[in-house]
């Protein structure tokens, strides 16, 4: 008994790198479970659905939805959905979507780490998911004891006439705000006309503005000056899974109840955010010190001489400006760099305890179980590699 191979149509954008993450993972699944027949064509934002989707004998769709209209073309053909950008507010059809809020998390606190106290979002106007990460940002903020200054153009009447137009306006915007200041951008491109803006108007990144975007397209991120610190998603899992949803779909079984979310991948520092926002010239000297050095074997007495200041005296500039003393802050940079290696390598717990200044396994193992609430194969296996 032959079984007819699956014909699986494929509306995700090829031009960004997340698109091609997801390709990626649909890829993989169709290898290892398939194979599929699939169709997918050069495909951008813009990109009009083809004529034939009405009369389309296949099997099943995995798409980037952009409006209603695209999801009512889309279903006529019949067939089962699986939607990966959480676009199109209640669309009725399952879903494999980045975790905003997450992602809102961890801007905010890339941000505070770097000691910012006043904070800002640029968002894409009209967009579900920008909206979900402005709100989250900000209510973050708020519930750390900040404020945090939004970007509505689509009030701005330059904003709507022309691109200078909207860049001047954005320009004034900056101006107006608190200096030293963290801004998040929904994604990198809306990132890239923040720091066009601050250019226009000789405002410094990261200096005065720190910029995180969302995406981490290497394209848009690398060859700008400053280069942009960004979030990558797990595109190739939300791939994978988006796949794995559509087969059990396409084998008659019954849609889940809620959509799957995802959290981001990893957060990628480059110069935009490149700054300890601290008035002290000599705390501030300290943290850029643990911040490059955590990992080696340093301590306090080694900081104190580097910023030419008793350990005393540095401990209690510590306590005033940042909160916590420089071990505090050499312990949370090593955790933090632990985590980056149980989420991005295979290494064995061993060798990343030892990449991340920890003494032993079973102590970065306690350290993990104490600040995560799971052992260290646990916080590995929530994240895809």
């Amino acid at each position: 008994m032959t079984h007819r191979t699956p014909q699986v149509a494929i509306f995700i954008e090829t031009s960004k790198t997340f698109g091609r993450g997801i390709l990626q993972g649909i890829s993989t699944y169709s290898r290892t479970h398939g194979p599929w027949s699939i169709f997918i064509d050069e495909w951008g934002p813009a990109t009009s659905l083809p004529d034939w989707i009405k009369d389309w004998e296949g099997d099943g769709i995995i798409a980037r939805i952009r409006s209603q209209q695209m999801a009512e073309r889309l279903q006529q053909s019949g067939v089962p959905i699986v939607d990966t950008l959480h676009q199109v507010s209640n669309l009725g059809l399952p879903g494999v979507y980045s975790d905003d809020i997450a992602i809102a998390e961890l801007a905010f606190g890339h941000l505070l780490d770097r000691h910012l106290r006043h904070f800002a979002f640029v968002g894409v106007e009209r967009s579900n998911w920008s909206h979900r990460r402005r709100n989250a940002f900000a209510e973050i903020a708020l519930q750390n004891g900040f404020e945090c200054e939004l970007y509505a153009p689509l009030s701005r009447r330059r904003f709507v006439e022309s691109w200078d137009g909207g860049q001047e306006d954005l320009g004034d915007w900056l101006e107006s705000l608190p200096k030293p200041i963290g801004l998040m951008a929904a994604h990198d491109l809306r990132a890239l006309c923040v720091l066009d803006a601050c250019r226009r108007r000789n405002i410094a990144v990261p200096e005065q503005v720190a910029v995180v975007g969302v995406d981490n397209d290497d394209v848009f991120c690398e060859v700008i000056d400053p280069n942009l610190t960004s979030i990558s998603h797990q595109a190739e899992q939300i791939g994978y899974e988006a796949a794995a949803l559509l087969d059990r779909l396409i084998k008659g079984k019954a849609a889940p109840a809620s959509p799957l979310m995802l959290p981001p991948k990893t957060l990628v520092p480059r110069r935009s955010t490149d700054i300890i926002a601290v008035d002290d010239l000599a705390v501030a000297s300290a943290l850029e010190f643990i911040r490059h050095n955590a990992c080696a074997e340093i301590n306090v007495a080694l900081i104190s001489q580097h910023v030419n200041l008793s350990r005393r005296t540095l401990e209690r500039r510590f306590m005033k400006l940042v909160g916590k003393t420089p071990h505090q802050i050499i312990s949370e940079e090593r955790l933090r760099r632990a985590k980056q290696l149980l989420v991005d390598t295979d290494f064995t717990l061993e060798k990343i305890a030892a990449i991340a200044g920890f003494s032993s396994a079973a102590y970065l193992s306690v350290v993990i179980k104490e600040h995560e609430k799971c052992t260290p194969s646990e916080f590995r296996q929530t994240t895809f590699h």
